[in-house]
Formats: structure tokens, sequence, C-alpha cells
């Protein structure tokens, strides 16, 4: 799983994009100035900042609409700046501004907290996404060695052996059986899987 560092605008000034390039939050952060709205959807970010008026009504609705419809499960913040606002039920997943100047003195720090967020919301997902392989991995074979966990995860032993238990910490009764010499599910159930 990677992750891009990325900040990407729209409709802003070439004055505005260097200033924008000059306090990105970290050394290996790029710039992506989007052509078209739908870029702003479709290419991954840490944070946004759109300039509203340069934006066709249509092409903000359907933004407006776009993070509705995923009620803010994405890590990217949203910088929007002028008219049109966000409709009263979408301004959740906006930070409006008036203009550019609005958050000129503040970018640094807003752009710092956008990576900030993106970059927890990542190791949520590493964690998650992680836990969930050992599940699987145990689950799909009964006496699994920690030692084949680590190497089918490139994990670190300790690193396995923490996930096993926050698992069994969540309800998953994983236990180690001495004859198989491995990690197995009590009688193959797992509670996420459904198997009650």
């Amino acid at each position: 799983m990677t992750q891009d560092y990325r900040i990407n605008t729209f409709g802003l000034t070439q004055k505005q994009n260097q200033f924008v390039s000059a306090n990105l939050p970290v050394r290996d952060c790029e710039l992506y100035i989007a052509d078209t709205p739908t870029d702003l959807i479709a290419i991954n970010c840490e944070a946004m900042i759109v300039n509203a008026s340069a934006m066709e009504q249509d092409d903000a609705d359907m933004i407006f609409g776009y993070y509705q419809e995923v009620n803010g499960c994405t890590d990217e913040t949203i910088l929007w700046l002028g008219e049109p606002m966000p409709p009263k039920a979408a301004r959740k997943f906006f930070k409006c501004y008036d203009s550019f100047d609005a958050i000129k003195d503040k970018l640094k720090y807003l752009l710092l907290t956008a990576h900030s967020k993106s970059k927890k919301a990542h190791e949520y997902s590493e964690k998650l996404v992680n836990g969930l392989k050992i599940l699987a991995l145990i689950r799909k074979h009964p006496g699994i060695s920690t030692q084949k966990l680590s190497e089918l995860t490139e994990l670190p032993l300790r690193s396995v052996q923490r996930y096993i238990a926050a698992l069994q910490a969540t309800g998953e009764w994983i236990e180690y059986d001495r004859a198989l010499r491995g990690w197995k599910l009590f009688h193959g159930i797992s509670i996420l899987y459904g198997d009650v």
C-alpha cells in the first residue's frame, strides 16, 4: 500500500500555485494542478484547494454530490474558496473560505494538518489490512506458524504476535495448537467472517 503525498489545486492563478508549491507540507510532496474538476475526485491527494468561481455550477454540484455520497469516507482535506458554496448538508466535508487571501497566512499550517490527518488514516488502514491478512491466513491454513505468517505478510514476528493479540481482543477466538505447532481458529469459526 503506497501513499501519495500530493496537493491538488483547481482554478488558482500561477502566482497562487507557486505560493502553494512553496508551502508544501513535506519534501516529497508534489503539487498537481488539475485541468478539470473530475481530476479533483479521480486523483488521490492529501489536500485540495479549489477556487470555486473557476468552476461551472454543474461541476461544483458533481463534487458536492460525490462527497455527500461517500459521506466523508475520504481522508483528504478540501479547502473550498468562494462561490458557489457547498449546500448545507455537504459543508461538513469542506473547509470554506471567501478567497485565497483568507488562507494565505495559515496555508502552511492547513497543509501540515492535512498531511498529518492523511498519514494517520493511511497508517490505520495499513494496520487494518495487516490484521485482516493474518486472520484470513489463520482461517485458511489452520496450524500456520508465527514464522510463516511473518514471511507471508512481510511483517516482523513481534508485529504478527501483536496483531494476533489484537484480533483475540476483538473477539476472534484464535488459539495456539501445540499439536499443529501453529495458530488456528477455535472450531474454525471466525466472528468477522460470519462463521457463527
